[in-house]
């Protein structure tokens, strides 16, 4: 029953008093409850409006981006964009009709101007994007774009806010109309008290009752407690119950704003986590460009991430498409249980079907037996496993496979969705970049090829043409040609004649008064001097050596350049040559305290058919040098078999490579094309520092081409400089010779019994990637007494098999360079092998020296003072020789 119904039946005499009240009273309260209803149409559309907007210009932005990342997009995108921006202008273009002051249309202008630039921004981009500019489109997206969308959304803040303080200045209106209807009807009230004191103590209860909930209401509201207030049962159906129900609705639809606002805040906080993350993929990534490396760097870095506590990754071959998934990355895995399932064929287990059909695979309340989750502290089983496909296109390349204590949550699917289709893209990028590179290599070949059959066709048909030409004045010039070269041919036997005279003339008069010199000074010597004369004729002695080198330099080159340089043909003993060769620097290289060492491959023959003197003199001159440019460190002269020539030998020939390395100061980097040139140095303060003429490498080119072999500098050695030279030499059959055959043979018996001595060291393996490094390191191991194995050092995974599969007392070298070195180290050492690191410092592989004393670093380059030093610091304990 209403107030005013009570009032009538109950006191008529006040009939025309309480009519007034309940008259004031009802249109205060009505205008309160329309100017709420008003608030509730107008403004709070308003925010609704704002905060729509707000979601589509995310939404926008979010699509852009999508579009930039993925190059294929479907059609669709492109109109969900337009869609999306359309909306936005046509929603503000709604907020313009209904402005109502003008600083709210201030701004709301500038979001409409800020609304355009952001249409401007996307048409653009999409431009850019359907013009095939996707670089250019993703620079715009990241300079202007970035900066369009955030000041459209601090647009769209600015409407908010001032949306905000619109709502709560009449909220504060409202609360005032309350007041001031309250005080209106208790002044009306107290004029009546007198005559209706009665009345007023029947009607009271359900007025102050009403009241009192109102200011109950009116507090909490007062102090945004919407919740206390949304739960306050209203029964009464009078004005107050009414605009109580008012107050409800208000309630509940400013809670609902307010939860709309955390969602979306709680939407964008994840929405930045995932881009954030994002980023870092193409940040760690993008150098990186071998596929195990790309796998496992992934795995590791974002398993933590998506809050994983075990993870591993498999990823089809490189360059093909098979039926197998292979193991390419593990994160907190266990060795030995994941040794036995490294690959799966398509539908095989859980991987295998996920990479066959391309769908995610969740499985809950994992068997205990199935994965376990270790730490230093215990093992759990995990409560979720997921297996994800790595998608590119329409096909899986890949699959990773992850497990948690906790179960996934959705924002970490969705990141492990988008980590997923990135991972693919650069996956497949890598192998593209493969797959081109093979073509690339293939195309080359064909192209100088068809280059060289294309030259040869023209050179045909120029010869053709020139011989036809010559045909015509042929018989024209054939009587003058005659004479000509007649003419020609005795000028050049005579000049040749004169030539060789001249060489003969000047060798035999300038050497013969150089020797004279050269005996005299020696006998000067041998005479009482002070010690003052004996400096002076030391001096004498060593300047003719040295003109006699320039003398005998200037002679060969001649004979070189005339075509008269011979070369004799009968057999010697190989290591007799080169012990000639290196004795003359050997009171040289122990004056500076060099270290001059041969090794000689135990396949190379001790007699060999060839020039001694020839191969000598080049050996000489390359030592010579090494010694000559060396301060300290060594000399290596390495000998080997080498493979066949391009062009045929004959069946009782073969090919020796020579090696000679040196610690000294190398070649200049740009200063290669002077090697091997006449009258040319790599420096020109090395002739005024070390004298010489610069013929000696010209003169032993041209010896090493004389004996049907190559010379060459290799380039890339960390110090000093390796020089390869390769000659044909002749095969000795001992039974052949008929003088002195019993020298022979001991001699051949001699250095059989030499070279087949057992080793007392023991066995060695070496792995070394770098040029020359595992010969130098195995010539070195081999004058200690070991046997030394060279190993595949290509892949780290044979690698780590030829070190798994050897016994715990043989000497593993492993070269820095070596993927995953200091793992390989730390196992080898584990199963008792002693371990030698050949690199410079290295973080990673000083921990793993540090982690064992069976590990050891040695810093290039080698020398066998370093290798007893390391080997003494290492324990070892006699056992199989593996």
């Amino acid at each position: 029953m209403k107030i005013k119904t009570k009032l009538v039946m109950g006191y008529g005499l006040l009939v025309a008093l309480l009519i007034v009240i309940t008259t004031i009273g009802y249109e205060r309260m009505a205008n309160m409850n329309d100017a709420l209803e008003k608030f509730y149409q107008v403004r709070y559309a308003k925010v609704k409006i704002t905060s729509t907007i707000h979601g589509d210009v995310n939404t926008a932005a979010r699509e852009i981006n999508n579009v930039l990342l993925d190059s294929d997009y479907p059609a669709n995108r492109i109109k969900a964009i337009d869609d999306s921006v359309d909306k936005v202008i046509v929603q503000l273009a709604e907020l313009q009709n209904r402005v109502q002051e003008p600083a709210e249309q201030q701004i709301i202008d500038d979001a409409v101007r800020e609304a355009e630039r952001f249409r401007i921004f996307k048409d653009n981009v999409l431009s850019m994007l359907q013009a095939g500019k996707t670089t250019e489109a993703l620079e715009y997206r990241r300079t202007v774009g970035n900066d369009t969308q955030k000041q459209f959304l601090g647009s769209l803040e600015s409407l908010s806010h001032y949306h905000q303080r619109a709502l709560d200045a009449e909220i504060a209106d409202s609360q005032s109309m309350y007041r001031q209807s309250v005080s209106a009807t208790a002044a009306l009230s107290v004029a009546g008290v007198v005559l209706g004191l009665c009345i007023m103590l029947w009607a009271i209860p359900t007025i102050t009752k009403g009241l009192n909930l109102l200011t109950g209401m009116a507090k909490k509201f007062g102090q945004n407690r919407l919740r206390s207030l949304m739960r306050i049962e209203v029964h009464s159906k009078d004005e107050l119950g009414q605009l109580a129900r008012v107050f409800q609705r208000i309630a509940k639809d400013l809670h609902a704003k307010n939860e709309l606002e955390a969602k979306y805040n709680m939407a964008k906080e994840e929405q930045a986590w995932v881009n954030t993350h994002m980023a870092r993929i193409t940040e760690l990534l993008e150098d990186v460009t071998a596929v195990k490396q790309v796998a496992q760097t992934f795995i590791s870095e974002f398993a933590p991430v998506l809050g994983a506590q075990y993870g591993a990754i498999y990823l089809h071959d490189e360059l093909r498409r098979s039926d197998t998934v292979r193991l390419h990355g593990v994160y907190a895995a266990d060795t030995k249980e994941i040794e036995a399932t490294r690959s799966f064929e398509m539908g095989q287990g859980l991987v295998g079907q996920c990479a066959k059909d391309g769908n995610m695979i969740t499985v809950d309340n994992v068997p205990e037996s199935y994965v376990r989750i270790r730490s230093g502290i215990g093992d759990t089983s995990p409560s979720q496993l997921v297996v994800y496909p790595v998608p590119f296109r329409d096909e899986v390349i890949g699959v990773i496979e992850l497990a948690a204590i906790k179960p996934f949550t959705f924002i970490q699917r969705e990141l492990l969705k988008h980590l997923a289709e990135k991972l693919g893209t650069i996956l497949n990028t890598i192998y593209d970049r493969l797959r081109v590179e093979e073509l690339l290599r293939e195309s080359q070949a064909l192209a100088v090829e068809m280059q060289e059959q294309s030259r040869k066709r023209l050179r045909a048909n120029e010869l053709l043409e020139e011989h036809t030409r010559q045909l015509k004045r042929s018989e024209e010039l054939l009587q003058n040609q005659s004479l000509q070269l007649l003419e020609a041919k005795e000028a050049a036997e005579l000049a040749s004649r004169a030539k060789s005279e001249f060489l003969a003339i000047m060798s035999h008069e300038i050497r013969t008064p150089m020797n004279g010199v050269t005996g005299m000074t020696d006998l000067l010597l041998e005479s009482d001097l002070t010690p003052e004369q004996k400096e002076y004729a030391h001096i004498i002695r060593k300047s003719m050596d040295a003109l006699l080198t320039v003398m005998n330099d200037i002679l060969d080159f001649t004979k070189m350049e005339s075509g008269r340089m011979e070369l004799e043909e009968h057999p010697f003993l190989l290591e007799a040559c080169i012990s000639d060769a290196v004795d003359l620097f050997r009171g040289e290289a122990a004056k500076r305290g060099l270290e001059l060492m041969i090794d000689i491959d135990p396949a190379v023959p001790p007699w060999i058919s060839g020039d001694p003197s020839r191969l000598r003199q080049i050996l000489a001159n390359m030592i010579g040098n090494a010694v000559k440019f060396t301060e300290t460190g060594g000399i290596y002269l390495l000998v080997r078999p080498a493979a066949a020539p391009p062009y045929d030998i004959s069946a009782d020939s073969f090919v020796l490579e020579f090696a000679v390395k040196d610690t000294g100061s190398g070649i200049p980097e740009g200063k290669e094309n002077k090697l091997f040139q006449p009258f040319s140095q790599v420096d020109a303060t090395m002739s005024r520092r070390y004298g010489g003429t610069g013929l000696g490498l010209a003169i032993c080119k041209s010896i090493v081409q004389l004996m049907g072999g190559s010379i060459r500098y290799v380039p890339g050695e960390r110090n000093g400089a390796l020089f390869v030279f390769t000659i044909v030499a002749g095969k000795v059959n001992p039974e052949s010779f008929d003088s002195d055959l019993t020298a022979l043979e001991a001699a051949v018996s001699l250095e059989t019994e030499r070279r087949s001595a057992p080793d007392s060291a023991g066995a060695a393996l070496i792995a070394d990637n770098r040029p020359y490094g595992s010969w130098i390191a195995s010539a070195q191991l081999r004058l200690l007494g070991f046997t030394p194995t060279v190993a595949d050092s290509d892949e780290p995974d044979a690698v780590r098999q030829s070190v798994a599969a050897c016994g715990p007392s043989v000497l593993i070298v492993l070269g820095g360079g070596i993927a995953g070195a200091p793992d390989i180290a730390r196992e080898a050492a584990a199963r008792g092998n002693r371990v030698a690191i050949v690199s410079n410092v290295r973080e990673d592989i000083d921990r793993a020296v540090a982690e064992s004393d069976r590990i050891v670093r040695l810093n290039a380059p080698l020398s066998l003072a370093l290798w007893r030093r390391a080997l003494a610091s290492l324990p070892f304990q006699p056992g199989d020789n593996g």
